[in-house]
């Protein structure tokens, strides 16, 4: 992890941290009036001098602990170090009145088992272990003394004492129930960590991704101010002399030139719209990929005649795949305007339709032209790299930035026997991790 996303991270930790934390010593605070009043009450109904001197000392101590944790958590705030002295105090506090309340019959002794899960929970591994070590010593030192008669009679009299075989089995269960409620601790501590970090891993990503995206624009607002400057100059001469001839008829070039020109600076400012805009979000519908690439070779038919093209429609019948409409026909369209620019005249487009066998579909767009070179395959997708001579380089970006919103890829390879084939791969089911919300048209106003 990063440094600056380390100290994001630890941020966030620690603000999350100081939301328990807090909620804790203000609970334990006074919460804790209500349970030194009841431990009062044990002690004055209990015979055992010892215990009417050593629990008020103790009732004492636990109030003027808490509620000086909560002075100072609401003065200073949350440290690691707080949190660490904090929960070992606390423990040592929990197991003193668990001996001065009947030892291994106390009904305080279960209280170990919470504080064992938040110091795994919110603590660092070398701090986890030694807090771990310090309960189970405590405790063991606990059943010692109840065991073993080191502080008779340690069980509450009003109580009764209870076999030697039901404190045996208490204090196995306990030691057991510790050690898991660590590892239940350490492990809900681990997939906060593992979740926290992926998703710092996935904004890396994505601030990566616009960082790209911000220098591919700074880049190409040269490209784009050079590849206007020529149609402006040639609009510019025109009208020039258009005005100087006012009374004469203009002639038809001058004015199918002026149209061409004005045609090619909106393609290029369109293309670059397209692709300087963020990504909106999908509208999806289940869709016939062949009905839709129908429609798009019925709008490029002018463009393949003017060409000497001929378009050819192959593959399957009916294919549904759940996508928005819109954009896959904005990437089939920009794939087979491509394949009829890179087409020899008397050449064929084939625009095929395929289910894959792994739960996607394809639309393959087939052309006969030269192929790709080596150096241009390797950087087609790249914005601003184009073969054309009046080409922007946008075209193939926008379709790959399209296509994996969908989850799904764009790809170039040439045919072993000629031209290039270009290929749309989408899913039959759009992924929930696509980019953006999605918005489901088969439904009205269905929920994103």
């Amino acid at each position: 992890m990063e440094p600056r996303t380390r100290r994001s991270y630890e941020a966030l930790r620690l603000k999350h941290i100081d939301r328990i934390f807090g909620r804790m010593v203000r609970l334990r605070a006074y919460g804790g009036l209500l349970l030194m009043a009841a431990i009062s009450v044990a002690t004055l109904c209990d015979g055992a001098h010892w215990r009417r001197i050593w629990l008020p000392v103790q009732v004492v101590v636990a109030l003027s602990f808490f509620f000086f944790e909560l002075r100072r958590y609401e003065r200073e705030g949350l440290t690691e170090r707080s949190i660490a002295g904090n929960l070992s105090l606390g423990i040592l506090l929990e197991q003193s009145l668990t001996w001065g309340t009947g030892g291994l019959a106390s009904p305080l002794l279960p209280l170990l088992l919470p504080l064992a899960f938040v110091g795994a929970a919110v603590l660092p591994p070398r701090q986890r272990l030694a807090l771990m070590g310090e309960e189970l010593g405590l405790l063991a030192l606990l059943t010692a003394a109840h065991l073993f008669g080191w502080t008779p009679p340690l069980h509450l009299s009003f109580l009764g004492e209870p076999p030697r075989a039901l404190l045996i089995a208490v204090a196995v269960c306990m030691f057991l129930l510790v050690v898991v409620a660590n590892i239940v601790g350490a492990a809900v501590r681990g997939t906060f960590e593992d979740m926290v970090a992926e998703s710092f891993h996935q904004r890396d990503e994505l601030f990566a991704t616009h960082r790209a995206h911000a220098r591919t624009l700074e880049s190409l607002s040269g490209e784009i101010a050079h590849e206007l400057k020529n149609p402006l100059a040639t609009v510019k001469g025109l009208t020039q002399l258009m005005r100087r001839e006012p009374g004469r008829a203009q002639p038809q070039e001058r004015l199918e030139v002026l149209a061409g020109e004005v045609s090619r600076m909106q393609d290029i400012l369109e293309e670059f719209l397209n692709f300087s805009r963020p990504l909106v979000p999908l509208s999806v519908s289940e869709v016939d990929l062949g009905a839709l690439c129908d429609e798009a070779v019925v709008l490029h038919e002018g463009l393949a005649a003017e060409h000497g093209v001929r378009l050819a429609r192959g593959g399957e019948g009916q294919v549904v795949a759940v996508c928005d409409p819109r954009k896959v026909k904005q990437v089939v369209m920009n794939l087979l305007h491509n394949a009829i620019d890179a087409s020899p005249r008397g050449g064929q487009v084939m625009v095929d339709v395929e289910s894959g066998s792994v739960g996607d579909v394809r639309v393959v767009v087939r052309d006969s032209g030269a192929g790709l070179s080596p150096e241009v395959s390797a950087r087609a997708f790249d914005a601003g790299v184009t073969t054309k001579s009046k080409g922007s380089g946008l075209g193939l970006t926008v379709a790959r930035a399209l296509a994996r919103q969908h989850g799904g890829e764009v790809t170039l390879r040439n045919e072993a026997s000629g031209g290039c084939v270009a290929e749309l791969m989408l899913p039959r089911e759009l992924p929930a991790d696509t980019l953006g919300p999605v918005r489901d048209v088969r439904e009205v106003a269905h929920a994103r």
